[in-house]
C-alpha cells in the first residue's frame, strides 16, 4: 500500500505536537485516497490508542477503510505487542508515525501458531514477515512443490536477491538454512539466548531451541545487508503473544 504525499501530510500534521497517540483511517474511495482522523478514545491515551465505533462507522461512508494509522509519542519505532494483535484482528495495513516519520505495516499473521501452508505459509513466509516489522522488505518468490523447490535449491538461491550473504558466524537477526539428506530445505531465524523461529512442516510455527540436531543440520547461516541490532525488538513484540490459536 502506498500513501499519496498529500495523506502522509495529513497523517503528520495530525501526530505533531502530540503527547497522546493520535489514530485514523486511510480511507479509498475510487481513486481518491484520504485521511480520517479519529479521536482516541483510550482510558489511557498516552500508551495506547482506541477508536469508536461511532468512528468506525462514520469513516466506512466515505470509503473503503484500507489502513489504520496511530502514533508513538516515544518515538518506539516498531508495532508493540498490543499493536500486533490488534492488527491480526483487523486484518489491516497499519500506519505507524514515530520520530516524526511515517512506517507503514503490511498485514500478516502473528509469527506464532500458523498453519503450515506451503508457498503462502511457510518458513519462508514467516522469515519475510519477521523481517517486514523489523522494515526490511524484500520479495517473495515462487514455491512450486516442496520436494521439487528443494532439489533446485531455491532458498539458497532466492536469499541473495532478498539482500542476505553468507557469513560465518552467527548473531541475533541471522537466518539459517537447514540440510535434509544433504539438501538445503528449511530456514530459520535466530533470535537469540539459543532461540529460534522457524515453521515446519504439519507443526504450528513457533519458537523453540537451537538444538544440537538443528546445529548439525546447519547448512549455511546468512545476514541482511540492513540488520541492525535493535531490530530484534519489533520481532519480539510480536512474539509476546503467545495465545494458542490466535494466529489462524
Amino acid at each position: 500500500m502506498k500513501l499519496t504525499k498529500k495523506v502522509q501530510g495529513l497523517i503528520k500534521t495530525h501526530a505533531a505536537d502530540s503527547k497522546t497517540e493520535i489514530c485514523g483511517f486511510v480511507v479509498q474511495n475510487k481513486r481518491s485516497q484520504t485521511y480520517y482522523p479519529c479521536t482516541n478514545v483510550s482510558a489511557l491515551p498516552k500508551e495506547s490508542f482506541e477508536i469508536s465505533p461511532d468512528d468506525w462507522i462514520a469513516a466506512e461512508k466515505q470509503g473503503e477503510v484500507i489502513a489504520i494509522v496511530h502514533s508513538h509519542p516515544n518515538n518506539e519505532p516498531y508495532l508493540s505487542g498490543a499493536d500486533r494483535v490488534a492488527q491480526h484482528q483487523s486484518k489491516l495495513p497499519w500506519v505507524l508515525v514515530t520520530g516524526g516519520e511515517i512506517k507503514t505495516f503490511r498485514y500478516a499473521p502473528l509469527l506464532r501458531g500458523r498453519v503450515f501452508e506451503y508457498g503462502t505459509r511457510d518458513c519462508f513466509t514467516l522469515i519475510r514477515d519477521a523481517f517486514m516489522l523489523t522494515g526490511i522488505e524484500f520479495r517473495d518468490h515462487q514455491r512450486i512443490d516442496i520436494n521439487y523447490d528443494a532439489e533446485i535449491h531455491s532458498f539458497e538461491n532466492n536469499l541473495p536477491d532478498g539482500g542476505f550473504s553468507k557469513v560465518q558466524d552467527l548473531q541475533v537477526g541471522d537466518v539459517i538454512l537447514t540440510a535434509y539428506s544433504n539438501i538445503p530445505a528449511h530456514v530459520l531465524l535466530y533470535i537469540g539466548h539459543g532461540e529460534v523461529i522457524h515453521h515446519k512442516v504439519d507443526r504450528l510455527s513457533g519458537k523453540e531451541v537451537y538444538t544440537e540436531a538443528l546445529r548439525r543440520r546447519t547448512d549455511s547461516i546468512w545476514r541482511h545487508k540492513d540488520w541492525q541490532p535493535d531490530m530484534i525488538v519489533a520481532i519480539k513484540n510480536d512474539l509476546e503473544n503467545n495465545v494458542r490459536g490466535l494466529s489462524d
